[in-house]
């Protein structure tokens, strides 16, 4: 005898409650998945500061002093080598200083500049560190062509990590502003002792995230600064900005991107005002880097002659991390007051700064 029991199935209806469920709790789960992946991410940027400022503390056992930005050659302006390329051997990363010959340069005068560009550091200028690129932002470097000096790499080494160079005009060693100076510049040589604000007052490194694809704008002005799209063209194609870790020359370099000449753009070390002692915000949108030849110039008058810089920014919503004096890293928010956010990047302004004011 056949049963007349039936088997019951969902009805449209049933079947698309149960979706629209699924897809409320999906709705509900995703941005924390997010958020999660954000905080782990936060946490490996905050690791690669506070290893950065080991190394920092352990160059400064060695040489009494915090290395330069960069190491000038004719008249303090030409670029050589970079702090990044110094600080190799105090990340474990002896045979990637190796790589660079730094004896080589071209000279005159008795002195040698641009070593850093010569064909036999082609090599090392493409030595891409994951210790410097902050994950929240990328995990590669994104420049890859034939640089107008006259050599190749598949990717120019990069970081999302800059030197602070205070809240003065001038980051080379010798000009004005000196009590409006960070820990480093261009030729500088900066003794703890000399960080009269505090080592726990005062940044040494701070995220200025580089590449295109989640910075997509850079400065252009000062008074009246303009976030400029980086995909604008010029007369010299697009722009790309990025802070390339090797290249010891301050200003845009032209470079074939494989389409067309492109420009690069970016910086070394970052500061808090800009080249006319604006007030610069933290994740204000990046400017050009012009640190080198003639700027600022002997013999021109200030504020002639002050230089352009980037300013600290991250990926992280509403924060970026700082490595500050004493090893330990923080974050300061994006609302921070531009008076305690100056104080923070001098080392000698005399500021009294409180805990609870980042």
């Amino acid at each position: 005898m056949k049963s007349s029991r039936r088997e019951r199935g969902f009805t449209l209806i049933e079947l698309l409650v149960v979706i629209a469920i699924i897809a409320v709790l999906i709705a509900l789960l995703l941005p924390a998945v997010q958020s999660a992946r954000e905080a782990a991410r936060r946490i490996q940027c905050t690791n690669n500061l506070k290893q950065l400022g080991l190394a920092l503390h352990n160059y400064v056992d060695s040489h009494n002093a915090l290395p330069p930005a960069a190491q000038g050659g004719m008249f303090q302006a030409y670029m050589n080598y970079t702090g990044y390329s110094f600080l190799l051997p105090y990340i474990e990363q002896t045979n990637g200083y190796n790589l660079f010959n730094f004896s080589l340069g071209q000279y005159s005068g008795g002195l040698s500049y641009q070593g850093w560009s010569e064909w036999g550091n082609s090599t090392a200028f493409g030595l891409q560190l994951g210790m410097f690129l902050c994950p929240s932002n990328r995990a590669t470097g994104e420049v890859g062509a034939t640089a107008s000096v006259g050599w190749t790499v598949p990717r120019a080494a990069v970081t999302d990590y800059l030197f602070n160079g205070g809240a003065g005009r001038y980051v080379a060693k010798g000009f004005g502003e000196t009590n409006r100076m960070g820990p480093f510049g261009i030729d500088t040589a900066t003794r703890l002792a000399e960080i009269q604000d505090g080592t726990s007052n005062t940044f040494l490194m701070g995220e200025a995230a580089g590449g295109s694809q989640r910075n997509k704008f850079y400065a252009s002005g000062t008074t009246n600064r303009v976030c400029m799209p980086l995909a604008t063209y010029n007369t010299a194609g697009p722009v790309y900005y990025d802070n390339l870790m090797f290249m010891a020359y301050g200003r845009s370099r032209t470079w074939n991107d494989g389409t067309a000449t492109a420009r690069i753009i970016g910086g070394l070390v970052a500061r808090t005002v800009d080249s006319v002692g604006n007030a610069y915000a933290v994740n204000d949108c990046a400017s050009e880097s012009y640190t080198d030849v003639f700027e600022p110039a002997p013999g021109l008058p200030f504020p002639t002659s002050a230089q352009k810089l980037p300013n600290f920014r991250s990926a992280h919503p509403g924060t970026t991390n700082f490595l500050f004096g004493d090893g330990t890293v923080r974050n300061v928010k994006d609302s921070i007051a531009p008076t305690v956010y100056q104080a923070l990047s001098t080392m000698g302004g005399g500021e009294v700064v409180s805990s609870d004011a980042l």
